[in-house]
């Protein structure tokens, strides 16, 4: 029988992007050894179904079905778990951004990575195309690439849903998989795959199977840096403490931040005796991610996804996102038809 595996995207209002991003999955080729029924998943968060014409138009032009679903409640973490939801009878679970483009040969080296390490979770590097008149410091800064910074086959501790493979006996095991507390901020993927590994999954690097992410202007200034690395700090610091609560869970994080901002001044100083951009970018990094961990300690987060940015980086687009629900639990979109995945916020720490 064939090995089934489902590439799972969320989108809201990027037409564009995700015509192109479909296109490129549908030119992917199979291993050549191996059986598998791949099949494209399109989770639309906009309650209009937006993306109907564009999902019906990749569907006519590839050599995989192409399903979908709208999932009406607005934020992030609704739209992931409804994907988990559209696949939880498949092998595999396949996650990307609507914002990426998978290059020839992605899907069958990410495919063949999971074969030959049988792993649980293959997660590999996003590799920013930034526009031509992106600021100097995000051409020498990874911040928008992470090649490289893995070597193939090592195991890591956390993973993120931009280009990630899931057995199905991870999703069937660590379920709910996205917390609702995430809704505009992100963070919800950080959130589940230190769950994944903490119940004893193997998350394994895959560096050759890199995918590609187009860059809006609006991310590559300084302003947007700051926030971000604010935001995961938070976002870092609430997953840990939501998944171990309690005084011990938050004096860890507090000793984390305090090292965060003590290596901050570190590459700042090394920065400017030894001139390295690289060194004083980081410093500015690791400074806002460290003050953004201690602001995650207390429930702070940054909603960075409650507006909406369009595709050529101009003004932020309101994007009918109201109410961030904080650190708390949210109600569902429909909490009398339970999921396949069975997602009663009471069972999430």
């Amino acid at each position: 029988m064939s090995t089934t595996v489902a590439i799972a995207v969320i989108t809201f209002r990027r037409p564009e992007l995700l015509a192109e991003l479909l296109g490129s999955l549908q030119a992917q080729e199979l291993p050549a050894d191996g059986e598998y029924a791949v099949r494209i998943v399109v989770v639309d968060n906009d309650a209009e179904g937006s993306a109907a014409e564009v999902i019906a138009a990749a569907a006519e032009v590839g050599p995989y079905p192409v399903d979908s679903a709208v999932e009406p409640e607005p934020g992030i973490p609704f739209a992931r778990e409804k994907s988990v939801q559209l696949a939880w009878d498949d092998d595999a679970l396949i996650f990307v951004d609507d914002d990426e483009v998978a290059p020839p040969g992605w899907l069958a080296t990410l495919l063949t990575a999971w074969e030959t390490t049988g792993a649980d979770v293959v997660t590999g590097p996003v590799q920013g195309i930034l526009p031509p008149d992106a600021p100097a410091w995000n051409r020498y800064s990874d911040v928008h690439d992470s090649t490289g910074k893995h070597a193939t086959g090592d195991v890591l501790n956390k993973a993120y849903t931009n280009n990630t493979l899931v057995a199905q006996r991870v999703y069937h095991a660590v379920t709910p998989a996205f917390h609702p507390a995430f809704r505009y901020t992100g963070s919800s993927d950080l959130h589940f795959f230190l769950r994944v590994h903490r119940a004893g999954f193997r998350i394994v690097w895959c560096e050759e199977a890199v995918i590609q992410e187009e860059v809006p202007a609006s991310r590559t200034t300084l302003r947007w840096l700051f926030r971000r690395a604010f935001r995961s700090g938070s976002g870092d610091s609430i997953s840990r403490v939501l998944i171990e609560p309690g005084v011990a869970s938050k004096l860890k994080a507090l000793a984390y931040a305090l090292a965060r901002i003590a290596s901050a001044f570190a590459y700042g100083l090394g920065g400017l005796v030894l001139v390295r951009k690289t060194y004083l970018l980081k410093a500015v990094r690791r400074f806002f991610s460290g003050i953004g961990t201690l602001a995650g300690i207390v429930g702070i987060n940054h909603d960075e996804y409650r507006e909406r940015h369009r595709p050529d980086g101009g003004d932020a687009v309101p994007g009918d996102l109201a109410g961030g629900e904080g650190t708390g639990s949210a109600e569902l979109a429909d909490p009398g038809s339970p999921p396949v995945a069975d997602h009663p916020d009471a069972r999430l720490p």
